[in-house]
């Protein structure tokens, strides 16, 4: 006989059929569900019943059996593939438990219920159970539990690895993902419900590492709050206070592009982004989050992504004598760079916590080793002695007439991206790219020059980098130049003079330089100059 189904076998061929089963079925006085291996003859000797009478109880014809299938051992009818009775008697887990989509190994996992966990059955179908858990309802296998006369409405059970109680445990405000590591790109191990009482095990910058579900993983802190309530009374704790908010002076480095929030926490909406490396004064901290003001925007950043700078000192720094540099009262010291990066410590491996620019005149603490210890606002910092020259004491001068000094600087903020491919909208190198506004924002914030983020109509109409100059003008480096009837009718383009005749910008085909007398594209759409 060649049955048609792999999973069918007759008595008179008894090959057994070979599966992998996660575990065998627990056998019932008037019924019988067919493992591998099983035949009439076998089912009959097992349970002392004549073949006859087997075949007759259930209506067969034949020898051919199914894997799963369930036979009656008598005239009843099984009890097996009625819906649970919902008098209170459960089940009970004797291991840890998988509960799946549906009756199968091969069905995806919803959720994992510890060992002695009492289950109230639902519905069974041949080797599987269906039950409800955590607020999920799915099927397990009958080879782990165990009758029980538990009621499973007792509240203990349903909190599946509970702490144990502590001052120090803090509780979830929403459901919350625990992932393998501190972040958000790792895998999702569990999601754990609003209201659930975690013990704290280790914690990192804004994440905490608890367990939950016989499962070790990674939270978020902005979801989470301190609670002296027993983790086994969920209830109180659903609405915890907001951390207590305290005044604070300290500065920041952020170590990443980091997100400003409208209140502490991620679930609040986006005010700005400020660039990996900004240096940001904190006001206020409210938990792990503090309150910053960046390009004339408030809110709360993570302090996970912050680094802690030289705090403000009390009283200024009493220099040497002189005030104009290292003791030396018979010179200036004036930076000799567009643009020079003032460090915490002399070393270019520490934060950068300001900028100096072009032509300004520093007033410095001490030198040593190569670097000036200058001030820089309330307090102090470091910059390369190799980019500051030493001029006769009140010889010094700015830039010379009819030069931008923070345009100058702001060209070798652009340099540093040449190439960089057009981005729409962008005014960040974080998204990878600029578009022409977004990189003079950019450039010129960067430098020193504060400056809103607009379009380049606007940057050309209204009163930012000074007056309109006619296309005649003679430009110089550091100047604005701006461009028409490129993409769109009117102001739509706009760049950067290094020179006489050539601009840098972010155009179409990336950020690099074009030569206005050369090209006539360029040339014929010229409508004008500003100078910063």
């Amino acid at each position: 006989m060649s049955p048609k189904s792999g999973l069918m076998y007759s008595f008179a061929a008894i090959a057994a059929v070979s599966i992998i089963a996660q575990a065998d079925e627990a056998a019932a006085a008037s019924s019988h569900v067919v493992r591998a291996g099983d035949t009439l003859w076998s089912i009959s000797q097992q349970h002392n019943v004549s073949l006859a009478n087997l075949k007759a109880f259930n209506n067969l014809n034949s020898d051919r059996l199914a894997i799963g299938q369930t036979l009656k051992l008598n005239g009843n009818a099984p009890t097996t593939v009625k819906p649970a009775a919902t008098s209170g008697t459960g089940t009970v887990t004797t291991a840890a438990l998988n509960m799946r989509l549906a009756a199968g190994t091969w069905h995806d996992v919803l959720v994992t219920i510890p060992k002695g966990q009492a289950l109230t059955p639902i519905q069974t179908s041949g080797a599987w159970t269906k039950v409800s858990y955590g607020g999920k309802t799915g099927w397990v296998h009958n080879g782990y539990l165990t009758a029980s006369s538990v009621k499973p409405a007792t509240p203990t059970p349903i909190k599946p690895a509970a702490p144990a109680p502590s001052s120090d445990a803090t509780v979830t405000t929403a459901d919350l993902n625990m992932r393998v590591a501190a972040g958000t790109w790792h895998d999702v191990l569990v999601t754990i419900p609003k209201g659930q009482a975690l013990k704290p095990i280790q914690t990192s910058g804004a994440w905490t590492k608890v367990s939950y579900g016989g499962k070790t993983g990674w939270v978020h802190n902005g979801y989470l709050t301190n609670s002296s309530v027993k983790p086994t009374t969920p209830s109180t704790p659903t609405k915890p206070a907001a951390p207590q908010e305290q005044s604070i002076n300290q500065s920041y480095v952020t170590t990443a592009n980091l997100n400003v929030r409208q209140g502490p926490g991620i679930g609040y909406a986006l005010v700005t982004s400020i660039p990996n490396g900004t240096t940001v004064k904190a006001t206020k901290q409210s938990g792990t989050w503090v309150y910053v003001t960046y390009n004339g925007k408030s809110g709360y950043v993570s302090t996970g992504y912050l680094k802690q700078t030289t705090t403000a000192p009390s009283a200024p720094v009493t220099p040497n004598a002189g005030d104009g540099g290292a003791g030396n009262a018979s010179f200036d010291y004036v930076v000799n760079t567009p643009s020079l990066n003032v460090r915490t410590s002399a070393s270019t491996n520490s934060a950068i916590i300001g900028r100096v620019t072009a032509g300004q005149t520093l007033r410095i603490v001490q030198t040593s080793n190569g670097w000036h210890q200058i001030y820089i606002g309330n307090t102090t910092g470091f910059v390369s002695a190799s980019y500051v020259k030493a001029v006769p004491k009140g010889s010094a001068v700015s830039p010379a007439p009819g030069t931008s000094e923070a345009g100058i600087a702001a060209i070798a903020v652009a340099k540093k991206y040449v190439g960089t491919p057009y981005i729409w909208a962008s005014s960040n190198p974080a998204n990878g790219g600029f578009d022409c506004s977004g990189l003079i924002y950019y450039a010129f914030n960067q430098a020193g020059y504060s400056v809103p983020r607009t379009n380049v109509a606007t940057y050309w109409s209204g009163s930012y980098f000074g007056t309109q100059l006619s296309k005649t003008f003679v430009p110089k480096a550091g100047d604005l130049v701006f461009f028409e009837n490129t993409y769109t009718a009117g102001p739509s383009h706009m760049g950067i003079m290094i020179n006489a005749d050539t601009f840098i910008h972010a155009g179409t085909y990336g950020l690099g330089y074009n030569t206005i007398s050369k090209e006539p594209y360029w040339k014929s759409r010229v409508i004008g100059y500003k100078r910063p």
